[in-house]
């Protein structure tokens, strides 16, 4: 894969710095505002988590392998030892087989679970680090759903009529609009951050936490923009 078709973790951390900037210059001390600052730090996060997931866990490897040689090495010296302890004079016939071979299946499916439970410690390890990191975006891009509800372009007609329960609009047109682009744009940042999980680490499970993600942000992204364009529709927007 070339460096045109994977995403930079750098370029990804610098942008969210870059729009946390932005959101603080025009809605200073706001609640969306502390958001982006949360978002930089997941990104920067995420720089460093992709590449302890992308790098070989050689220790983690070289401990697997060596229970697995005990094992084996355990498991060997016990056939060895009751072929030699066994009666070489005692009867074999069909029912002794029977036992044998059902004994040794058995031991055979065991230490193959074993065996395969070992070998998948490190991909296991690795996809804990990408669920703990979903987890975390996906409970920022709630946060920026949550920020962006009330954000109502009705709201701004003249002839709206309030509620006594109704929030306190201060934000003029051209703010509201400017408030909801910064919420996409972080949830788009969202997504990519998520997708850095999956470079360099094949894992269906993964894939399909981080899939599912992606799909989250884009549905929250496609109802502010339904909103954005009701703005725009009224003229409302710069």
């Amino acid at each position: 894969m070339t460096e045109l078709s994977r995403l930079d973790p750098l370029k990804l951390v610098s942008t969210a710095e870059l729009l946390a900037r932005r959101v603080h210059e025009r809605f200073p001390d706001s609640g969306l505002s502390r958001l982006s600052k949360e978002l930089v730090q997941l990104a920067s996060d995420a720089k460093e988590r992709t590449a302890w997931i992308a790098r070989p866990n050689l220790k983690l490897r070289a401990l697997s392998v060596g229970v697995v040689v005990l094992i084996l090495g355990g498991s060997l010296f016990a056939v060895v030892a009751a072929l030699q302890n066994g009666d070489p004079n005692a009867r074999f016939g069909l029912a002794e087989f029977v036992q044998v071979s059902e004994a040794a299946v058995n031991d055979v499916v065991l230490l193959g679970a074993a065996i395969f439970f070992l070998f998948s410690v490190e991909r296991r390890a690795k996809r804990a680090k990408v669920f703990a990191a979903v987890q975390q975006l996906r409970t920022l891009g709630h946060l920026v759903d949550v920020h962006q509800l009330t954000k109502n372009p009705d709201a701004l007609e003249s002839d709206y009529e309030t509620t006594e329960s109704s929030p306190v609009r201060r934000l003029t047109a051209f703010e509201m609009s400017r408030y909801l682009d910064y919420c996409t744009e972080m949830l788009s940042l969202v997504g990519k951050i998520a997708a850095l999980y999956c470079e360099g680490f094949e894992d269906d499970q993964s894939l399909e936490a981080v899939t599912d993600l992606e799909q989250m942000t884009i549905g929250l992204q496609r109802k502010i923009w339904q909103k954005i364009a009701i703005l725009e529709r009224h003229g409302s927007a710069d």
